[in-house]
């Protein structure tokens, strides 16, 4: 838990981008993150927070590209597929099978 200023002061600024872009009506994802952070860095005449918007852009992109295509089979790091077959009609046990 120990974290340094940088990646605060990067925390912060995703943050800060977020709300920007829901002040737009704007959708939330990776990719509108990411080009709101390249946006914001363009014109940000700070060089700590120019650096901290380059990194946090950098790691999203790096998220964007770990992300498979089928995002509905994604949720936090877990592979849902994987965990369906579990719920899946063929594979319960029916309730009058006795061990």
């Amino acid at each position: 838990m120990h974290r340094t200023k940088f990646e605060r002061l990067k925390d912060d600024l995703i943050g800060e981008a977020v709300l920007l872009i829901l002040k737009e009506h704007g959708p939330i994802t990776f990719t509108s993150l990411a080009n709101r952070l390249h946006t914001m860095a363009n014109v940000e005449s700070n060089h700590e927070r120019k650096n901290a918007l380059i990194a946090a852009e950098d790691e999203v992109r790096q998220r964007i590209a770990g992300v498979p295509h089928d995002r509905g089979s994604v949720i936090g790091d877990y592979n849902v597929g994987r965990i369906r077959s579990l719920f899946k009609k063929e594979t319960l046990i029916p309730p009058d099978k006795k061990h």
